[in-house]
């Protein structure tokens, strides 16, 4: 039986364990769109980790972490799901979903009333857990220069 735990991230080494986890996503994502994400200032949020995030949230497997995403503040009322990302090895046990429902009942426990998310059309998968928890498409929250981003939100 698979033991699955999701946890925030408070400790240094759970935090640590979020950054590598950030940081595979980086190097997957880049490479899977062939484009650098620094318009993000990528390199300003690893160098001051995890500042800019509200939020860390570490998913463990058979307490291995597999796992993590974050939640970053857009204002007083709005948040912004961050780097959800899954190591291969953990795929399969639905921790992406569980990831995101937890990142949604921590959003409503901060306040915030809107969750938005950006998200490349050809991630079949996370594009199915997004809709499948009802977010709706939405315009564009910030200045993004790659084509195929889809922007999503969901009323809290």
């Amino acid at each position: 039986m698979q033991n699955i735990q999701i946890i925030k991230a408070k400790t240094p080494e759970d935090i640590s364990m979020v950054r590598s986890i950030f940081l595979d996503y980086i190097n997957f994502i880049e490479g899977y769109l062939d484009h650098s994400l620094d318009f993000q200032n990528t390199t300003e949020e690893f160098l001051n980790f995890p500042s800019v995030y509200k939020t860390l949230l570490l998913a463990k497997l058979n307490n291995n972490p597999v796992a993590a995403c974050a939640l970053k503040q857009l204002s007083d009322n709005a948040c912004e799901l961050k780097r959800l990302y899954c190591r291969p090895f953990g795929r399969g046990h639905k921790i992406g979903e569980s990831l995101v429902i937890r990142a949604i009942k921590d959003a409503k426990k901060i306040g915030y009333k809107k969750m938005y998310l950006d998200t490349n059309k050809g991630l079949k998968h996370a594009n199915s857990i997004y809709e499948d928890l009802k977010f709706k498409d939405t315009d564009s929250y910030y200045a993004n220069p790659m084509a195929d981003t889809r922007y999503m939100s969901l009323t809290l």
